[in-house]
């Protein structure tokens, strides 16, 4: 019996046993990079919309069948704008307060992460983005450049055509009702000129 099963081992054909599970790998991967490109709507498409170009608004909270997007989580509050940046840059202010929870990111048409700030519980996270388009056309002189001292740190630049701003604040019950609206009032989306 050992001879007779040492001799079918001896034919099988070991590199299609390998080469198996390598395809289905390559293809898995190729099938989850290619998703987001062959969704019939996403969420960009159902968020467009609904909001106005280059100003933060602040949803309504997440009930069961009323989300603007699946998979919102109803223990959060979002405010969210919708920008092109076509006509010019578009400047993204917030400041996430020092608790915990608190997130501000930009994401493309496509759904990818361009740009993503956290919350430091105990301190105030200032954050200030200058989204540019991606193209290498001259977008004016700069304050700076024109004697105009600028009265805070300059903003991050981040290289994006259209996409979404989200900030997300944790919805910690009644109490902290009025301080996350205010939070999320105060973020600021819009055009901007040199």
């Amino acid at each position: 019996m050992p001879i007779k099963l040492s001799n079918n081992l001896k034919n099988v054909n070991w590199q299609l046993i390998i080469a198996a599970p390598v395809a289905a790998g390559i293809l898995h991967i190729c099938a989850t990079f290619a998703a987001p490109y062959l969704t019939g709507a996403s969420a960009y498409s159902r968020l467009a919309p609904a909001l106005p170009l280059n100003k933060m608004e602040v949803l309504r909270p997440i009930r069961p069948g009323k989300a603007p997007l699946p998979f919102l989580s109803p223990d959060a509050r979002y405010a969210m704008c919708r920008f092109d940046t076509s006509q010019g840059p578009v400047d993204v202010t917030a400041t996430l307060p020092p608790d915990a929870g608190w997130t501000l990111t930009v994401h493309s048409p496509q759904g990818d992460n361009l740009y993503a700030a956290a919350s430091t519980p105990g301190r105030i996270t200032p954050v200030s983005l200058m989204l540019v388009p991606s193209d290498d056309r001259f977008l004016g002189v700069t304050p700076e450049a024109r004697g105009i001292a600028r009265g805070t740190q300059p903003p991050l630049t981040v290289s994006a055509s259209r996409g979404i701003v989200v900030v997300r604040g944790p919805d910690n019950g009644l109490a902290y009702k009025q301080r996350v609206l205010a939070g999320l009032k105060e973020a600021r989306c819009s055009g901007h000129t040199f």
